[in-house]
Order: C-alpha cells, then structure tokens, then sequence
C-alpha cells in the first residue's frame, strides 16, 4: 500500500514537471548582436525577449558559428535548429514564386511590405508549400528601407549612369537586374565584399542605407543613391519538426511576439532611414535623391524582368504582383 502512495505519488509529479516544463527556442543569429543597427538582431531581440516573459526558455547562436547560408538551412530541415535568420532567397529555392516579392519595384516603400505580409494570407499559402520541405516562415524581416544604390565611382542620378558599373550581386536574379541596368555584376558573398571593392572586383552594391555603417563598409564607398529598387528582406525559417512540435497556444504566443517584433522593426526602419542617409553624408558618402522622373528610368529598365522567372507562370507573376498592389498604403 505504501509502495503504491509512493509510486502515485511519483508519477503525479513527473506528470505536474512535464506539464509545467518551459517551451524553448534556439534562433540562429545573422548579424551582429547590436538592436540598434541590426534589423534582424531586433527582430530576434524582441521576439525572445516576449517569450521569456512567457516562460520560454531562449538561447541565440552568434552569426556564422553554426556554418553558412547552407548549413543552416540543413540544420532547419532537419530539425536540429528550430529558427534561422536567412537569406531571402533561400524561400526561393523551395517557392520559386517568391522571387515575385524581389521584382524590382514590386513595392513602393518599406510600409508597403509590411502591410502585405502583416495584412494578407500569402505566407500561409507559402508555408503550406514549405511544410513538405520541413520548413516554416515565420517573418520577413526587413534589414533596413528599400535598397538603394552605392557605388565608389560616380554620382547615379538615372539609370543611364549606372553604365561602366560592375556591381556585386547577391545571385543571378540581381545580375540579370544589372544588366538591365546597363551595369555589369558579379556574384560575390558577403563576406567577401570588403575585398572585392577595395580591388576593384565590384565598384558597389545595393544594399540598405543603413548597412555600410553597420558593417563598417562606409569608407568603401563615394556614392548612394535612394533609388529604392527593392525590398531588404530577411525570413525568420524554423523547422517544421520544431514547430509541429507546439502546442496550439505555444503557436499563438510565438505567432502574437513576432507580430509586436516586426511592428517594432518597421518602425525602426522608418526612424532610422533618414537618419542613416545624414550618417552617410557624415561618413563622407554623398548621397543622391532621384526625381519622379529619374526613378522611373530604372523602373522602366526593370520592368521586364518579371519574365526572367522561367519556374513561375507569367499569369500568376501579375497575379501576385497586383494582390501587393492591393495592399499599397493609402
């Protein structure tokens, strides 16, 4: 009798730990651990700092520790790591249509992007696809504002000067951007851009305002140009074995703090986008606003780039990019 009050005793315990037992998240990071310069570090940031508050127990690898691009993204499908701060393209190997959202001038601001992707259900129908892969999105993260245009050559006020330009490009989606630019490109990673434009590998790059002076690359360039070409994204990619894994409620909880994250981050980017272009000029980067006129010059050189996308319908390439027009803030 006293055997079996101990072992009841026992299993309602282990029963009470397992019920109260903390959820937990291990996000793998893709930038410098700085919330004030970092648009995916905040993201991250506030996103555990919520669910700490919900009991979650939280851990971050520092960038890069855990391998590259491609290893993290195997570590997610495979279910060792639950979240990784990733490459946008990364959504396009396994959605090709995806690449619809990095047409150039898809939208017209960093609010416009928010508002898609806050507002319609195109994620779901995204994340529907991915689960068969093992993977789910979280967020698409802006890293900055609309990416505009440096270069260490000359001012760029049309798109006619963006002749003789050899621009780094991120893949070959950017490179067949530049040649309709009338620029030359290069695929170079990252890491390795420091040094391609210090030896004259690439002269520039598009990238946000705010990422030569988070990265230390402001003594690299001459030039900006806001040409708003395209959205500065990242996607918060966790694995699906991890996120099967919660419950209902903990799906809520994880859905509500990367919500309030990403508002805080777009607000961010609001505030901050004016205040990097004047950090730019002080860098000694001179900075140029195009008129109407001058950016409709390289939204007319891109323009067809649409049909670049052999993997996606042309019918469902004006689809999705007139559902984004829907969504055009007021």
């Amino acid at each position: 009798m006293k055997l079996h009050v101990l072992c009841t005793a026992g299993l309602f315990a282990l029963a009470l730990t397992t019920s109260v037992q903390a959820q937990s998240i291990a996000v793998a990071l893709d930038a410098t651990p700085d919330r004030d310069t970092q648009g995916s570090y905040r993201y991250v940031d506030n996103l555990l700092t919520a669910l700490k508050a919900e009991g979650w127990e939280t851990e971050t690898f520092p960038r890069d520790s855990l391998g590259g691009e491609d290893d993290r993204l195997d570590q997610v499908r495979s279910g060792i790591l639950d979240v990784s701060m990733s490459n946008y393209a990364m959504s396009y190997q396994f959605v090709p249509e995806m690449r619809v959202m990095q047409l150039p001038y898809t939208f017209d601001s960093s609010q416009h992007v928010h508002k898609f992707f806050d507002e319609s259900d195109y994620l779901d129908t995204v994340n529907e696809k991915l689960a068969a892969e093992g993977m789910h999105i979280l967020a698409v993260v802006p890293t900055g504002g609309m990416l505009g245009i440096f270069n260490n050559q000359k001012e760029v006020r049309s798109v006619k000067d963006m002749e003789g330009l050899r621009m780094r490009a991120l893949d070959a989606n950017q490179l067949e951007m530049f040649k309709m630019m009338g620029a030359s490109g290069v695929v170079i990673p990252f890491s390795e851009v420091p040094n391609a434009l210090q030896t004259g590998i690439a002269n520039g790059y598009v990238n946000a305002s705010v990422v030569p002076l988070a990265f230390g690359q402001a003594d690299l360039f001459s030039n900006f140009t806001d040409a708003r070409v395209i959205i500065s994204a990242r996607i918060a990619l966790a694995s699906s074995a991890w996120w099967d894994g919660l419950s209902d409620a903990e799906k809520a909880q994880v859905n509500a703090a990367s919500e309030a994250a990403l508002e805080d981050v777009y607000a961010w980017v609001d505030a901050t986008q004016e205040t990097s272009k004047a950090d730019l000029e002080m860098a000694g980067i001179a900075v140029y606003e195009p008129t109407a006129e001058e950016l409709a010059t390289f939204k007319s050189a891109t323009d067809g780039m649409g049909e670049l996308l052999t993997d996606v319908d042309a019918a469902r390439i004006t689809e999705l990019r007139d559902m984004v027009g829907d969504y055009a803030p007021d």
